[in-house]
């Protein structure tokens, strides 16, 4: 097992391409996917736009929508902490499953969640203040991470890894549940994950983390506010009051 820790890094600038601009009146945006289809949420009721097409999901019994993870599009994961329940939405948002935490055998007490894979997702149970893999199938946990000793701040995943962001640390885990890296977090609120590499967000900023060279480069941005991003295919959407602004990570202009 390899940590790498580091705390100073080669700061440079990374000058992106602006693409387009739609616009949009959301409380949030949950990102694009790779059909350029538009997921976000109004007045606590989750939505997809696509096509001049749009489709809707809402529940309110389950409280306000905590997380949205559109990393498989045809199996969205919707997560609602207050009531402890994660939803999975296929493609026109029709309710798949509905994981109810509070009832399963393996009472949890879930703070974080995102997809693993088909049938498992990375829960943050603050029970046990550990990471877990749990199986949507059989509803028990695959594995259990060592314990962390406080609650993320965020947390994100691929098919391949997850990485929570703490308030002093950002950790990288495995599908095994093995701690991979760490390196310091010093004033990062959150994080997206771009091929093997990192968006992070510190205040109104961006900046894009390369894991290879463990660089950071500070994001050139116009002047607009932060409110929440997203990266597709090394395109970065952010939200800025009525509009989603796209910029292309690969053109440096």
């Amino acid at each position: 097992m390899t940590f790498i820790f580091f705390t100073q890094y080669t700061f440079a600038q990374r000058n992106v391409s602006i693409k387009d601009s739609i616009s949009i009146e959301a409380d949030s945006f949950w990102g694009v996917d790779s059909f350029d289809a538009i997921f976000y949420s109004k007045d606590n009721v989750f939505y997809k736009k696509w096509n001049n097409q749009e489709w809707q999901y809402g529940d309110y019994i389950l409280g306000q929508l905590s997380s949205v993870s559109i990393l498989n599009p045809l199996k969205i994961m919707l997560f609602y902490e207050s009531s402890n329940t994660i939803v999975l939405v296929d493609k026109y948002l029709t309710e798949i499953e509905r994981i109810n935490f509070n009832v399963i055998t393996e009472f949890k007490n879930v703070t974080k969640a995102s997809p693993a894979n088909d049938n498992s997702i990375w829960i943050f149970d603050n029970n046990n203040q550990r990471l877990e893999l749990f199986d949507t199938n059989s509803r028990k946990t695959l594995l259990s991470a060592q314990p962390i000793n406080e609650l993320p701040v965020a947390l994100q995943s691929n098919f391949n890894v997850c990485w929570i962001l703490i308030n002093n640390q950002f950790l990288q885990y495995n599908v095994y549940g093995s701690l991979l890296y760490k390196f310091q977090n010093s004033g990062y609120s959150d994080l997206c994950i771009v091929n093997n590499d990192l968006i992070l967000k510190k205040e109104n900023n961006l900046f894009y983390y390369d894991t290879q060279s463990e660089s950071l480069e500070k994001i050139k941005l116009p002047e607009i506010t932060v409110k929440q991003f997203y990266v597709t295919n090394e395109i970065l959407y952010i939200y800025h009051q009525t509009k989603i602004y796209s910029f292309d990570l690969t053109l440096q202009k």
